[in-house]
């Protein structure tokens, strides 16, 4: 039996996965793909971003905002010389980064703030006006 295999850097189902990434984006679905991996949640005031960045310093990190949408981008540092051949597993990988992270609604960018402790990037972003609750009270007649 002949074993068929794909020649190198070609990826039969590439449509494939760029349609999903596309249906993902349009449903608000979560994506697996991209570094760095991040989390996003809601609370009341704002939502909190974070990402995992071990190896990478504040001074390596670049962030800005517009409207619903935060870009990470950054350079991941060079590990330390290994030979080539020397590996046995290679996963870790290095350059430069850019995560997109689209919001439900839009944030007060003048008041954003960044905080990396251990390896994990905090950003808390203060949800704008229009787009807090606010509870509305219903009066007896």
């Amino acid at each position: 039996m002949t074993t068929f295999r794909w020649p190198s850097g070609l990826d039969p189902f590439l449509g494939f996965r760029g349609l999903q990434r596309e249906l993902n984006r349009l449903l608000n679905l979560p994506s697996s793909e991209g570094y760095p991996p991040v989390n996003v949640h809601d609370t009341d005031e704002a939502y909190i971003v974070e990402a995992l960045l071990p190896g990478v310093g504040t001074s390596e990190i670049d962030l800005s905002i517009t409207g619903d949408t935060l870009v990470i981008k950054g350079t991941k540092p060079p590990l330390p010389d290994v030979a080539e051949e020397r590996y046995l597993r290679r996963e870790r990988g290095q350059g430069t980064f850019n995560r997109t992270v689209v919001l439900p609604d839009s944030v007060e960018t003048d008041q954003v703030t960044a905080k990396q402790t251990d390896g994990v990037l905090t950003v808390r972003l203060p949800k704008s006006a229009q787009a807090r609750s606010h509870r509305i009270s219903v009066e007896a007649t």
